[in-house]
């Protein structure tokens, strides 16, 4: 990754940069000795680690999202003025992936939750596409990780309690947050938690929840959930729609030309 510049949310747009050394410098307690071997692997040259080191390096961007750009991208200056005016409530890194991938590392888990919860982005009438930043990204393949807003409708009132609600959306992912009516219990209809959850995946539609005697079973309803291809690795379309797996269904190329070929003289 080249330079990445440091912007708070409270600070003009003009900062000063620093590297991603300089910003992972503090980020870490403690300074693990790294220790590797070199081998060889299908021949050729290797270097090999124990996977908790890889936990160790990739920890500091576990609040790092992806921003990708479906057509053409706006300057990284734009972009990183945009992200400014959001009025984070902490500071945020930025750099470029290649020329359609910028990384964009968060502070905290409210400014992540916020900015991910949107899915997408609109800067200069350019998507941005979000995605989450995982040790074994690819910028050839989407994540199927994606932020998705789970319904409990008509979950027991004793229930909207925090640590039972992540607790049920748990079972599908990484719960993000809930939402500030289910916080409140001020709309005791339904209880809604934003999730982090593998979208590849089947997911259960009811929750077994209770005791052994008071116990029932709870509906679950997915809001928006994105359809993943597992074939193309990526969001939008399911398999059996891919272009790259199906390539028949792709349209004809000049479908007047067939016509008038096909048209008696």
């Amino acid at each position: 990754m080249t330079l990445s510049s440091t912007c708070s949310a409270s600070s003009t747009f003009e900062r000063k940069t620093h590297s991603f050394k300089e910003v992972l410098a503090g980020a870490s307690s403690s300074n693990l000795k790294l220790q590797f071997v070199h081998s060889t692997f299908k021949g050729c040259p290797a270097l090999l680690f124990e996977d908790s080191v890889v936990d160790h390096l990739a920890a500091p961007y576990a609040l790092t999202l992806i921003g990708k750009f479906m057509l053409r991208r706006p300057n990284l200056d734009v972009i990183r003025k945009f992200f400014v005016n959001l009025k984070l409530s902490s500071s945020f890194h930025m750099g470029l992936l290649d020329q359609r991938h910028i990384a964009i590392q968060l502070a905290n888990d409210l400014d992540y939750s916020q900015i991910f919860a949107r899915r997408s982005y609109y800067i200069q009438a350019c998507q941005m596409h979000l995605l989450k930043w995982t040790p074994n990204f690819d910028v050839r393949e989407e994540s199927p990780l994606a932020p998705v807003w789970i319904s409990f409708s008509n979950l027991h009132l004793h229930f909207f309690n925090h640590q039972i609600l992540f607790g049920l959306a748990s079972i599908f992912g990484h719960p993000l947050q809930t939402d500030k009516a289910t916080a409140l219990v001020s709309r005791p209809s339904v209880a809604r938690v934003l999730v982090e959850m593998d979208v590849s995946k089947k997911h259960p539609i009811k929750i077994w929840i209770g005791s052994e005697v008071k116990r029932y079973f709870q509906k679950v309803d997915f809001e928006n959930l994105p359809i993943f291809c597992s074939f193309y690795k990526m969001q939008g379309h399911a398999v059996n729609q891919c272009f790259r797996k199906n390539p028949h269904f792709l349209p004809d190329e000049n479908p007047l030309q067939q016509s008038s070929d096909a048209a008696p003289t």
